[in-house]
């Protein structure tokens, strides 16, 4: 079934449109950008696809990769770090944003159960400043609360902290 949005240009399922603003937080919280930046930046990268839906190939790859996919651009190498990239005669890549000490906040829903909403979330993890523009846009569906907050000089920190906070084990990132 999809999911009606007034975000994505494409079509979704509920899952896929989760997906979505997962690389879009992931885009605001590792770049300088901004949600309606990011959102179009996603719009423009997948303006030729007509739907994404749980299960498709663009599964295949987790938000990171996609939200440095997008911003850094297919042909930059952007995995490449280091002397690799001068090794292969590869331009220095746009900066990340700045570390600063930034206030990250988990929102969890109030209600995990199917009976209020058939629309059920699971968290979002993201700077103090954008929860409330998330929720304008529409990317936050029902009842949330904030359960737990941390400050961090960076958001891959701000994630090793979750993942400790909530017991899921070491964070580490692919990329």
């Amino acid at each position: 079934m999809m999911f009606e949005n007034n975000v994505w240009t494409f079509k979704t399922d509920y899952p896929s449109f989760l997906y979505c603003r997962d690389i879009l937080i992931d885009l605001i919280s590792r770049f300088p950008l901004n949600q309606q930046e990011a959102i179009k930046l996603i719009n423009t990268r997948w303006a030729h696809i007509e739907e994404i839906i749980e299960g498709d190939i663009t599964y295949h790859e987790l938000p990171k990769f996609w939200s440095s996919d997008m911003y850094w651009g297919r042909d930059s190498r952007w995995w490449k770090q280091g002397n690799e990239r001068d090794s292969y005669n590869l331009p220095e890549l746009k900066p990340y944003r700045p570390d600063i000490e930034t206030t990250y906040e988990l929102w969890e829903p109030l209600n995990n159960s199917l009976t209020d909403s058939e629309y059920v979330d699971d968290y979002v993890f993201v700077d103090n400043r954008e929860i409330n523009e998330l929720i304008e846009h529409q990317l936050i569906i029902g009842q949330y609360n904030k359960t737990w907050e941390v400050t961090s000089k960076n958001y891959r920190e701000a994630l090793k902290l979750l993942h400790e906070y909530k017991g899921w084990g070491t964070y580490f990132e692919l990329y």
